[in-house]
């Protein structure tokens, strides 16, 4: 194994990271996701549709890419909110970008000691982050289009190194589903079809990304109890109800306040305490608004 590939091991790990793994950085990536955009499963995301040359040649990104080293890094894994409106884990704590960057930035000056000139990301940036974490052999997409690890599960954040240096890859991990189509039969809008997600019917898609003031009566029904995201297809994973060998951040576990908040009171929080509540979370890119809106959607589901 070469030096610098160890060096960027020791490094993420002491920094939390859970795995790491290499690709390299020109496979083939297929055909998939230019097919699901045509398809429409996007929605109104447009913005995958023009990152789509980026996210299949990561070398527009940084010219002369070699390898992809791809990192997990945990997030809890149960809901600890006391009353109803459910958060998906990954938003429960701290804004993930903000906590997992300045690590990133460690990883990347430890590559320039050897010569590498790199660019990271962590959902935050055009790269098929999915794709290269199983190509690394992290693990596998699941039927919920998740990557799966036989140790861990799918809660956990991808993160993604870009460099110029030419590292050692890891084998691809064979797909363990099996037979197992417990997360499609278990969401809840049926947004799961052929290990795809179809985001038109997606919860996640309805209650943080989509700007529509409402959605189609059959959406806004399965919106019940769910304030930000949705889990359940992950819930569902058997992979998902073994025991973690990984810790988690303590940076990344609820507020006691916002654990214990009804979505009465949050509906009638005035935007200060809105902004007080969010100024850490990942959910302020979202907006109290679009917040009250998924509230006030599963408080009452009904049409107006």
């Amino acid at each position: 194994m070469s030096a610098a590939r160890q060096a960027v091991e020791y490094a993420a790990e002491q920094l939390g990271f859970s795995a790491l793994g290499v690709a390299s950085a020109d496979l083939d990536q297929g055909d998939a996701l230019p097919r699901w955009l045509n398809d429409g499963c996007h929605a109104d995301m447009q913005w995958l549709e023009r990152h789509l040359p980026m996210r299949q040649n990561p070398a527009l990104l940084l010219p002369g890419v070699r390898s992809v080293i791809m990192l997990t890094y945990e997030y809890p894994r149960r809901d600890v909110r006391c009353s109803p409106g459910s958060i998906a884990r990954y938003a429960q704590g701290e804004d993930y970008h903000k906590l997992l960057a300045p690590k990133l930035a460690d990883l990347d000056e430890t590559l320039q000691f050897y010569g590498g000139s790199q660019k990271c990301f962590s959902d935050s940036g055009p790269v098929s982050e999915r794709f290269f974490a199983a190509a690394a052999g992290l693990g596998w997409i699941g039927r919920n289009g998740l990557l799966v690890r036989p140790r861990g599960g799918s809660f956990c954040f991808l993160s993604c190194i870009l460099t110029t240096l030419l590292l050692p890859t890891d084998r691809p991990m064979r797909n363990h589903c099996g037979s197992c189509h417990r997360c499609e039969q278990a969401c809840p809008t049926h947004a799961l079809v052929n290990g795809r997600c179809d985001a038109r019917r997606c919860l996640a898609y309805w209650t943080i990304e989509s700007k529509q003031l409402s959605a189609p009566i059959e959406i806004q029904k399965a919106m019940s109890g769910h304030l930000y995201g949705c889990d359940v297809c992950q819930e569902a994973c058997p992979w998902n109800h073994l025991p973690s060998p990984h810790a988690v951040d303590p940076h990344l576990l609820m507020p006691a306040r916002l654990a214990a908040m009804p979505e009465t009171e949050l509906a009638d929080l005035p935007e200060d305490e809105w902004a007080c509540l969010l100024a850490n979370s990942p959910m302020r890119r979202t907006g109290s608004a679009h917040l009250r809106r998924n509230i006030h959607t599963f408080s009452d589901p009904t049409p107006s």
